[in-house]
């Protein structure tokens, strides 16, 4: 009984928990037939559509981060590498990445998966911040704050680096959440140049569902990040949402109609206003009562692909079109897929020529 008390205070107060409901739309098993990166079946929200394809050079995709905004790249603390968390030089699973809808806000950081009651150290030394946050507690230490932590240290205190114990990962959360905050900025910890968090590395590329072209020219589409690093504490390390999603247009003959639209760049945490120009109906997370208590937890990442950030498909003379899907993960890797449709919005196949240069 206080355990669940408390899951459900931390789920409350706390703006870096997941959506999501508890009941078992959250951790049903089996959502798709066959493991995909380093997660079973049951972990992965759907199975991967035929048609999916590595980008190539005529696809003419620019590096997802390289959006020219201050600290996209670079921008690293002064600290050395590792985690928060010993074995602190060996890989640890992610659980979830900035931009991730929760309640009350965009996810501000990286969440790394740990057992309950493992301590948690500073990546970077300097003077602890101890801030409360109803039942939950947050720890910053220079540029880094750590959330769900029972802390050890008290505010003013001196903290060295990979040594002073801030505190334990409060049970039953199952992990502690990572922010790199410059300012009032909270930037994307996994960014290039200036990742501190590692040694870090991932293989599998995102997974993209098949789009839904609706009449009024939005498009909704699911799509997720699987890991290649994926272990088993008191859950199964989840998929992620993915880093950045954009389209293109083009004709059967490969002719593109206008540009590359983004209806994500996860470049840095959006403001919890834009959720609904980001996230489709029906988007949650696998639910944080479902991580507290359930081995296998499943998010449904829906996105407005158009008609959010990005602008709705333009007016079409009759005819058939090419809708091509992007996908990006937080390591860089990227997934295609192409649409055949017509003016309607009806599929009429995926099987296309390559794109135009």
């Amino acid at each position: 009984m206080r355990i669940a008390l408390t899951t459900a205070l931390l789920a409350a107060t706390s703006p870096n928990v997941e959506t999501g409901p508890p009941g078992p739309e959250a951790w049903s098993a089996g959502r798709s037939r066959v493991p995909v990166g380093g997660h079973p079946a049951g972990v992965v929200p759907f199975t991967p559509p035929r048609g999916l394809r590595r980008p190539n050079r005529r696809d003419g995709l620019p590096r997802w981060y390289a959006d020219g905004r201050s600290c996209s790249t670079g921008c690293r603390p002064a600290a050395a590498g590792g985690w928060p968390l010993r074995p602190f030089r060996s890989q640890h699973a992610l659980r979830a990445g900035i931009n991730e809808l929760r309640t009350g806000s965009m996810h501000s950081g990286i969440d790394v998966q740990a057992r309950n009651g493992q301590a948690v150290h500073a990546m970077q030394s300097g003077t602890a911040t101890v801030t409360r946050q109803g039942f939950d507690t947050n720890v910053q230490v220079g540029r880094f704050v750590y959330f769900h932590v029972r802390p050890w240290v008290q505010t003013g205190q001196y903290v060295s680096a990979y040594s002073t114990v801030l505190g334990q990962v409060i049970a039953p959360g199952g992990h502690v959440h990572v922010t790199d905050q410059l300012g009032r900025t909270e930037l994307n910890p996994l960014r290039p140049g200036g990742r501190v968090v590692g040694p870090w590395r991932d293989t599998a590329r995102p997974v993209i569902g098949i789009p839904r072209i609706r009449r009024d020219r939005r498009v909704v589409v699911e799509a997720y990040d699987p890991q290649s690093h994926v272990v088993r504490t008191t859950y199964v390390t989840p998929v992620l949402a993915p880093a950045a999603l954009a389209w293109r247009l083009r004709t059967p003959r490969g002719r593109r109609i206008g540009g590359l639209r983004w209806a994500l760049r996860g470049t840095r945490v959006y403001p919890y206003r834009l959720r609904r120009r980001v996230y489709a109906p029906g988007a949650r997370g696998g639910g944080f009562l479902c991580f507290a208590y359930h081995p296998r937890c499943t998010p449904t990442w829906r996105y407005w692909l158009a008609g959010g950030l990005a602008p709705r498909l333009p007016r079409l003379a009759p005819g058939r079109y090419v809708l091509t899907v992007y996908a990006w993960d937080w390591a860089g890797n990227a997934t295609a897929l192409d649409v055949r449709f017509d003016r309607g919005g009806r599929q009429v196949g995926t099987k296309v020529p390559a794109p135009a240069p």
